[in-house]
């Protein structure tokens, strides 16, 4: 019996000399892995930084032109999409301020143009200067001047669309 206890003895130890090889393995893979990561942090500072200097119009590394020129025409490309965006919301918001139009109530005055504030809860056509109106009471409010919002310019000059978070020129990034 003592060599059955003496073959399990060595299985174990054996077994237990592999794990701890497996977890020491698995540890230096890890660091090997992070490593790499900040390699390719590095690898990825390092073309920002080349870019940034073409952007700045200042000469860069010939090997690098090529890709460069990628960047430069995926720009454009961001670009064009951001402004086929802009014209697609503007052709939205175009048509619904006709619906949005027809949908207000049509005062009824007999009197030709109003010249007061029509109430926006029953129609009636107030005198100027009134604040509340005389045929149901309602406070009235005059419309507020639709404001077109500001444009955004980037610091390199390039107009930006309202939703873009980063310029398509220079690749400054908007909050």
């Amino acid at each position: 019996m003592p060599a059955f206890f003496d073959k399990v003895g060595g299985l174990a130890k054996n077994l237990g000399s592999k794990a701890s090889d497996s977890i020491e393995t698995t540890k230096l893979n890890s660091k090997i892995k992070a490593e790499k990561a900040a390699i390719a942090e590095l690898q990825r500072q390092i073309g920002e930084y080349c870019y940034a200097q073409h952007v700045a119009g200042q000469e860069g590394d010939p090997g690098a032109a090529e890709w460069i020129a990628a960047i430069d025409g995926h720009n454009a490309a961001i670009a064009d999409l951001q402004a086929e965006i802009a014209r697609i919301q503007a052709e939205a918001a175009a048509a619904a301020a006709p619906a949005e139009a027809a949908a207000a109530p049509i005062p009824t005055a007999s009197y030709g143009a109003p010249q007061g504030l029509v109430c926006a809860a029953c129609g009636h056509e107030n005198q100027p200067g009134t604040k509340f109106c005389g045929g149901c009471g309602a406070k009235l409010e005059a419309p507020a001047p639709l404001e077109a919002p500001a444009p955004r310019v980037c610091a390199c000059g390039a107009a930006l669309a309202p939703d873009v978070k980063f310029c398509g020129e220079c690749g400054a990034r908007f909050e």
